[in-house]
């Protein structure tokens, strides 16, 4: 009885609530260090399992009073922890939730199987005093003041959906521990035999109330635990569907994400080859999600070094196609020599020639080159007469930087590589990207207009729902380029 503090005890009060604070302390900066270590310690030093098994003890021998005490104790202590933790989280500098945070917001229905284990364990570890060093163990095994500690982190961190899931496992851990401990505490003989007989009635009318407590909070884990279920088989299937969709082609997957309820899914590859049309990978995942489904491919693409030596003439087997192609390489190739400077610099990424059709994609430093140019180059060169297209994406001279980034400009580098994905995916240059702590503002220039559903989606959460998305679209079209001779 002194043990569990069901019998008064000097100071026990200032103790308990001395290594409560201490713990979550602990727990806070262990959580946002994203130590697993530092938050196991913070486990061993929390005194909460004191007074939840004094909550069993007292109901098992059906002691009114003593329940009320050890609920207002268990009560003020949750409030305690989640307050402490809140506090601490806002005077540690923004950053995004760590794993061990994020850990402890989806339990499921194995976090209440542990709990019941670990119930069962304590209880009977306080009862015999042989197994009394199983303690540790069992605190480890089901945290208390880790998820009140996720609980005040993200609710300080404005995601209150997280925090739910934090006080789910923390309510599970709480009623799984009790209802063990009335159950272990009755069939060790800790009750004495005419107490039971006497309040059998009270004893019944406790065990039932947090069975009820128990079943209730089992039915949204087990709904977890099956959605979790059926998601890792969905993404699985699709994983499958994109690697047929791949074909044999020299692609890596890099990300793949499903939303189900919207048929939503987005595919970042990358690799040498183009990847086949998203309407071919909508076809195969209609079977998996149903009519409907749109699918969101990013490619990012990749160069593979080569070693070639330059001989004075070509094969005898190269078609005069090929050595059209290869003239007019040189061509742009000797144009974007003469047009570099100093403060301008320029990198051929690709040629793509189609009939009187050229294409040409430029990465650099500074403005874009001179199309006009080109064209005259290729007429006065090599008489001809292209409907020259230019891409061009703009590269940016970062000086090095002598202190860390801000989470400002993280953001910000973060919101720009989203964009350049984006318009790598779909065929598009970046005319405009503008960051500002309430705006966010991209333009782009292309053929077709895109889908811009995951774009937003992708942005949004990165800068949170509070920022203003602007996306603008400017249609591009080829003009027929004319020489005029005299």
């Amino acid at each position: 009885m002194a043990d569990l503090a069901l019998t008064r005890v000097e100071s026990w009060t200032f103790r308990f609530t001395t290594m409560l604070t201490l713990s979550v302390v602990v727990a806070v900066m262990g959580m946002s260090a994203n130590s697993a270590a530092v938050v196991i310690g913070a486990m061993l030093l929390a005194p909460l399992m004191t007074p939840v098994l004094g909550l069993a003890a007292a109901l098992s021998m059906g002691l009114a009073n003593k329940s009320i005490v050890s609920v207002a104790r268990v009560s003020a202590a949750t409030g305690w922890c989640v307050a402490i933790a809140t506090a601490i989280s806002a005077l540690i500098p923004d950053q995004p939730l760590s794993n061990e945070v994020i850990a402890r917001t989806s339990p499921d229905v194995r976090d209440l199987v542990v709990a019941l284990a670990a119930g069962f364990a304590g209880s009977y570890a306080t009862v015999r005093r042989d197994a009394s060093s199983a303690l540790p163990g069992v605190a480890v095994a089901v945290a208390l003041v880790p998820p009140l500690a996720a609980v005040g982190i993200t609710l300080e961190a404005g995601r209150p959906e997280l925090a739910a899931g934090a006080l789910l496992l923390y309510g599970a851990n709480l009623a799984a521990i009790i209802l063990a401990g009335v159950f272990v505490f009755v069939a060790t003989g800790f009750v004495p035999p005419r107490r039971l007989a006497k309040t059998t009635p009270a004893i019944l009318s406790g065990a039932f109330l947090t069975t009820a407590v128990v079943v209730t909070l089992a039915i949204p884990l087990i709904q977890r635990s099956v959605t979790v279920g059926q998601s890792a088989q969905l993404l699985q299937e699709v994983n499958v569907a994109v690697i047929s969709w791949i074909d044999g082609r020299r692609l890596d997957i890099a990300d793949i994400s499903v939303d189900a309820e919207a048929r939503r899914v987005s595919v970042a590859v990358t690799g040498l080859d183009r990847p086949s049309e998203q309407a071919d990978l909508e076809a195969l995942l209609i079977p998996i999600l149903g009519p409907g489904t749109l699918a969101s491919v990013q490619w990012t693409r990749t160069e593979q070094a080569t070693t070639t030596t330059t001989v004075p003439d070509l094969p005898p087997t190269t078609t005069d196609e090929q050595l059209r192609y290869e003239r007019v390489t040189r061509t742009v190739e000797a144009w974007l020599a003469d047009a570099t400077v100093d403060s301008v610099r320029y990198e051929l990424e690709a040629v793509f020639l189609d009939g009187q059709s050229l294409r040409v994609d430029v990465v650099g430093v500074g403005d874009p080159p001179s199309v006009e140019d080109l064209v005259t180059r290729l007429v006065s060169e090599l008489d001809e007469d292209l409907g020259v297209t230019l891409t061009w994406v703009p590269r940016s001279i970062v000086s090095p930087r002598t202190s860390l980034p801000t989470p400002f400009e993280v953001q910000t580098d973060a919101l720009s590589q989203q964009a350049q994905f984006f318009a790598v995916a779909n065929d598009l240059a970046v005319l405009d990207f503008e960051h500002t702590e309430t705006r966010v503002t991209i333009e782009f220039a292309g053929s077709i207009e895109p889908d811009t559903t995951f774009l937003v989606e992708a942005l949004t959460e990165i800068v949170g729902d509070n920022v203003t998305i602007d996306l603008y679209f400017i249609e591009r079209r080829r003009l027929e380029t004319t020489t005029t001779t005299s």
